[in-house]
């Protein structure tokens, strides 16, 4: 979808977009015979843009392309860059000013990685540098501001959010509320959430149970796993409003979650917590 975006360049709209769309430019290619569809005074800027974007893409830039696209059209950028995305959720001893990172999932779409405070919290940084885009649910708000200023890092700036390309599709509310619309299966972790993840990280603080740091681990790497789902089915669905539906992206094959939950554990808690049926 990338090669056929012109909205990133200057002068173009949406409505321009869709005009060289529905002329039968398909492509950046497409456009070099079709210069007469615009306004001459503009030509020379989509020329310059169309040379710049192919040199880009090129040189996988996929930083270029982020700062050059409207937020709320970062989907596009997975028809590139998908291959080198890194998927990533964090867990936290909760909200506010004191409460800091107890763990970190990272996804590459083969192997799921984990990072958890005071033990290798800080390999994270070194890490993510092997990514062009970041793929979140919700990290704009949340995951990547807190990261970056916990870990001194700059994260990915090409970074696709699901929460908001998913509600521009029609799936609404939060990670576990969009998988279970699209039938994705925690199995022993449903009905653990984020409150539930604060929990575990006290229980294994005050008593080392490592049952209670692995079935955190489980946890975090569950929401990681569901994103590459989450993504191709937003990116198919906005395929879809373009001429170009049929070149939809295939469904990624499910991860493997290198952690396993301990669902004792998870039922003695929750009966602590009273916290069955929540």
């Amino acid at each position: 979808m990338l090669s056929r975006t012109f909205i990133h360049l200057p002068g173009v709209g949406q409505a321009t977009e869709r005009k060289l769309w529905k002329a039968g430019v398909a492509s950046w290619q497409d456009y070099l015979s079709r210069e007469e569809l615009l306004p001459a005074a503009r030509r020379g800027l989509v020329a310059r843009g169309l040379a710049a974007s192919e040199e880009r893409l090129a040189a996988g830039d996929a930083e270029w392309f982020a700062q050059s696209l409207p937020a709320a059209e970062s989907w596009r950028l997975a028809s590139h860059f998908m291959a080198r995305a890194a998927y990533v959720d964090i867990e936290t001893t909760g909200l506010g000013e004191t409460s800091h990172i107890t763990a970190i999932a990272l996804y590459d779409g083969e192997r799921a990685r984990t990072y958890v405070h005071g033990v290798n919290l800080e390999a994270f940084a070194d890490d993510i540098r092997a990514f062009d885009l970041l793929v979140t649910f919700n990290g704009r708000c949340f995951d990547a501001p807190i990261i970056e200023r916990e870990l001194k890092i700059r994260l990915p700036s090409a970074h696709v959010d699901l929460r908001h390309v998913l509600k521009s599709v029609g799936l609404r509310g939060g990670l576990k509320s969009c998988e279970k619309q699209l039938r994705l299966d925690r199995e022993e972790l449903d009905g653990v959430d984020g409150y539930f993840a604060v929990l575990l990280w006290h229980e294994y603080e005050t008593t080392g149970d490592p049952a209670a740091l692995e079935t955190l681990l489980a946890y975090n790497v569950a929401d990681v796993l569901s994103l590459p789902h989450l993504l191709v089915h937003a990116y198919n669905e906005k395929l879809a409003a373009t001429p170009f539906a049929a070149a939809r992206l295939p469904e990624p094959a499910p991860g493997e979650n290198p952690h396993t939950a301990d669902p004792a554990l998870i039922g003695r808690l929750k009966a602590r917590y009273g916290l069955y049926g929540r």
